[in-house]
């Protein structure tokens, strides 16, 4: 028989306690969408929308898609955040020899016009005028520096960016990891600018474009804040030993439980906002899991 088992002591929770918005596309209808908290470069419905797609999706059903068609332009309208520590996770994944980009915007109020990018992020593709081919390597551009690592094609990608508006630096994570270059990442380089942040803009960069999106929070504080401040005693995981559910329950409320592998691959993500879940895991090959 598979036998499925849980390190519950490492279960890792992601509890946003300060969140400001979550989106995991499951309430749209399937097709481009206008409306909450996204608009567009043009902020009119219309062929730069975002498109909502059950083709695949990170958890649940369905996620956000921008294609190929360099007209798509989709804005995530986070409100504007003047000062503090601000951040944004999602999960995204790249086609094989695909591409995707967003962008962050200090103030959506010049949309249509010029735009005011804070940094900018080419996944797949150079930050070059002709956006060529760069597959497997995610560009991260910000005051004239490009900040660049490896990534995974064909795999969802937890990625999340810690905004500090005060210092003006950002943290990226990979997988829960951050990833480091020895010196601090500026959030831009426009005095004008300085410590203002109103959204995520999501373009159709190159003709290789194929990027899906999901799993989107935007909350106040560090990044996974709360989780070292966790008392294990207020956390009940069980069975940890399994072969169809988990079940989760705690004493505060659980917005985001990731399971992980051995190797620290993100095997499934869920969102219950509750105090109690349930993990499906039949669909898990045996093995160790946290």
């Amino acid at each position: 028989m598979k036998k499925i088992y849980f390190l519950a002591g490492a279960l890792i929770f992601g509890l946003t306690a300060n969140a400001q918005m979550t989106d995991g596309f499951e309430d749209y209808p399937l097709g481009p969408y206008f409306g909450g908290h996204w608009t567009n470069w043009s902020m009119a419905d219309g062929p730069e929308n975002i498109i909502v797609t059950d083709e695949r999706a990170s958890e649940g059903t369905q996620s956000g898609f921008i294609g190929n068609d360099q007209i798509q332009d989709a804005i995530l309208d986070t409100s504007m955040k003047t000062g503090g520590m601000w951040t944004f996770t999602m999960d995204f994944f790249i086609d094989f020899g695909s591409s995707g980009y967003f962008n962050a915007q200090h103030d959506l109020g010049a949309l249509g016009s010029t735009g005011n990018w804070a940094y900018q992020s080419y996944i797949g593709i150079l930050p070059t005028a002709g956006n060529e081919a760069d597959p497997g390597t995610f560009h991260f551009v910000t005051a004239g520096t490009d900040y660049n690592f490896s990534y995974v094609e064909e795999e969802w990608i937890a990625f999340a960016i810690e905004h500090d508006l005060d210092m003006n630096i950002v943290r990226l994570f990979m997988n829960g990891t951050e990833i480091t270059f020895g010196v601090d990442i500026p959030f831009g380089d426009d005095p004008t600018f300085q410590g203002k942040l109103n959204g995520f803009d999501f373009y159709s960069a190159a003709p290789i474009n194929f990027m899906w999106i999901d799993n989107i929070q935007f909350y106040e504080g560090e990044f996974n804040m709360g989780v070292s401040d966790m008392d294990v005693t207020d956390i009940s995981v069980y069975p940890t030993v399994a072969k169809d559910l988990v079940n989760v329950s705690s004493k505060s409320n659980i917005n985001n439980i990731a399971v992980f592998n051995t190797s620290g691959q993100q095997v499934l993500r869920l969102n219950p906002n509750s105090v109690d879940a349930q993990i499906n895991v039949s669909a898990l090959p045996a093995g160790v899991y946290m």
